[in-house]
């Protein structure tokens, strides 16, 4: 990927969440992989995962009825329209940037992942506006579920999410049980998993 294009879409990220995410400044409230010379993980850790400094407790809300993203027609991931979350369907929303530095080692994360649970429903979202970008970043880390665009921030203004890489777990119930901010190992998404039943 060309490193060169990473700041313009950095950039473009800053300036939607500060405006799209209500209560979010521009300077501090968005965190995550947005090389401002802080931590990696955007939380007070270093990125990496260990321990469950980047988890954060879910507040157990509902998710929306009938949220719909566009995901792309590329390897992995059939194009078309897709639920965010499934009626009935626990889901693992993943919120990353091609940008985002512990968002390409996250991708092998999930695979083993969705190796070890392939009915439970997977699905990353960008808010970058470049499909061309999402589709190099999708092949070249091996995407092999769905990745959707969210360029009106509908789903990251849902979830509330202001850091990337943030993932989320609803339950079938649709309600929030673990949310977690940084680069998270297979084995702890595993666990939140089946400590949710799924």
């Amino acid at each position: 990927m060309d490193e060169s294009r990473d700041a313009p879409t950095r950039r473009r990220f800053l300036s939607r969440a500060a405006v799209g995410l209500a209560g979010v400044t521009a300077t501090g409230g968005v965190a995550g992989c947005l090389g401002d010379g802080g931590p990696a993980g955007g939380d007070g850790t270093d990125g990496s995962g260990d321990g469950d400094s980047g988890a954060e407790a879910a507040t157990p809300t509902p998710t929306p009825a009938g949220l719909r993203l566009e995901t792309l027609d590329v390897e992995g991931s059939p194009g078309g329209q897709v639920a965010v979350k499934p009626h009935g369907e626990a889901a693992l929303l993943d919120f990353f940037a091609t940008w985002c530095a512990p968002c390409k080692p996250q991708m092998a994360e999930l695979r083993t992942v969705q190796s070890e649970h392939p009915d439970l429903h997977i699905l990353s979202m960008s808010q970058e506006e470049d499909a061309g970008l999402i589709r190099e970043f999708w092949v070249e880390y091996e995407g092999t579920w769905p990745v959707a665009q969210d360029t009106r921030l509908e789903a990251f203004q849902e979830y509330d999410v202001t850091r990337i890489p943030t993932m989320v777990l609803l339950d079938a119930d649709g309600e929030e049980v673990w949310r977690h901010s940084g680069l998270s190992p297979a084995g702890d998404i595993i666990e939140r998993i089946e400590e949710a039943g799924g």
